[in-house]
């Protein structure tokens, strides 16, 4: 019977059987060494503890960053496995919330850090100080908002201020000078608007991009939230309302968010924007022939900014441990200066924030103006002054309403907050 096999096999292929018979066992033993490998990698997966990170970074090149500089840890040691989940930031704040409440959190959440004093009166988060290096390199305005009675309670991940982005090829057309006054800036963005592009434009989203965005322009006209109604802070509203009355700011735009409105910039579809220098990279990824510039801020006295940045926050329960290394691996000075400038971030380090961007101009002149930056209210009452705010700055922009009126109660909205009523 074998030799009728053999013989059936090699006429119908011209081979002896034992040559066959040898490709055929050759065939299981890889498979047997694929699944092997598979399997293999399943337990060395299962064998590492993972921790979840939780973040709402909508830009490519910061999504990119996060994501290299999770891998890199990931196959930098054999205990821990990092996996992120983006959640758009005009859901974060109420999906973190929510998940607090149920005790179904990640086990790192990067946050706002106007947001972390708020978070972390709702659940605490880890001490970080004892347990990061070099926190006392920290720049001020990166760790005050995680600095809780003394305590570090989080790791700044980077700082950012905002900026005037101006359509330099639009000025030079129009033969326009960059505004240093808000005088100036008011009719650069009138001379500027056409049928085809929006002279200025301002985000006025319910949420903290639209604080981030206005409050240059009330504090240089020496106005502040907690005044709402003031003659000062009157003047800033009635700016935006007189631009939106005459066209050359876009109603449209405010349910832009900060990366759409970018985006706008980038078509050449908007002449100027108060926005995240982080979004300067952005820009020229998306269009990458646009000819544009960051500066102050236009002021009539002093130049003024606002200071930005997020927040890791750990999370206390089984997995703290872990991941504490994540972020004492992403803290170490030398790895955060290799990946900072990617996320078009300013480092919340001094020591390297001086040698940032030494080779990027435009980089350069975002953190010089970093140095007229401004700390917003670092509270767990600012998330909901700052949405009464936000509010009053759309309604202003949309109109229908009187400044006056839409500023008195706003005044009355933000005071009962204070007073613990509202």
């Amino acid at each position: 019977m074998y030799t009728n096999e053999g013989e059936t096999a090699l006429k119908r292929t011209g081979k002896p059987a034992s040559v066959i018979l040898v490709c055929l066992l050759l065939a299981a033993l890889a498979a047997g060494s694929i699944t092997g490998c598979k399997k293999e990698e399943k337990a060395e997966a299962e064998k590492k503890r993972e921790i979840v990170l939780w973040h709402y970074w909508d830009l490519p090149q910061q999504r990119r960053t996060l994501e290299d500089l999770v891998y890199d840890f990931n196959h930098s040691q054999e205990a821990i496995r990092v996996k992120t989940r983006y959640i758009p930031d005009a859901d974060f704040k109420k999906e973190l919330a929510l998940g607090m409440a149920d005790n179904k959190t990640p086990d790192i959440a990067l946050v706002d850090s106007v947001d972390f004093r708020y978070f972390n009166s709702m659940q605490p988060f880890v001490d970080l100080t004892d347990e990061i290096g070099e926190l006392g390199q920290y720049l001020p305005a990166a760790v005050q908002p995680c600095t809780v009675e003394g305590r570090v309670l989080g790791l700044p991940s980077g700082l950012n201020c905002t900026g005037l982005f101006y359509n330099a090829a639009l000025f030079e057309a129009a033969g326009l000078s960059v505004p240093g006054t808000w005088e100036e800036f008011y009719e650069a963005a009138r001379i500027l608007t056409t049928d085809d592009i929006c002279g200025y434009a301002q985000i006025a989203l319910q949420g903290e991009e639209s604080l981030y965005a206005f409050l240059p322009i009330l504090w240089s006209m020496g106005g502040d939230v907690d005044a709402i109604d003031s003659p000062e802070s009157r003047q800033a509203f009635e700016l935006l309302g007189t631009m939106a009355r005459s066209g050359c700011l876009g109603k449209e735009s405010i349910s832009l968010t900060g990366s759409d409105l970018a985006g706008q910039f980038a078509d050449g579809k908007v002449a100027m924007m108060f926005n995240g220098i982080m979004m300067a990279d952005y820009i020229r990824e998306q269009n990458n022939a646009l000819d544009f510039g960051v500066t102050y801020l236009p002021a009539d006295k002093d130049r003024v900014s606002v200071v930005g940045g997020e927040i890791f926050g750990v999370m206390s329960g089984d997995n703290e441990a872990a991941s504490i290394e994540f972020l004492k691996y992403i803290s170490e000075k030398d790895r955060l200066a290799s990946y900072i400038d990617g996320l078009g971030l300013l480092a919340p380090r001094q020591d390297v924030m001086d040698g940032q961007f030494a080779d990027d101009v435009l980089m350069r002149q975002c953190v010089d103006i970093f140095q007229t930056a401004r700390m917003r209210e670092i509270s767990t009452e600012w998330p909901r002054v700052s949405a009464v705010a936000a509010d009053a700055i759309d309604e202003v922009i949309v109109g229908g309403r009187s400044v006056d009126e839409t500023l008195k109660e706003a005044a009355g909205a933000i005071r009962d907050i204070r007073e613990g009523v509202r």
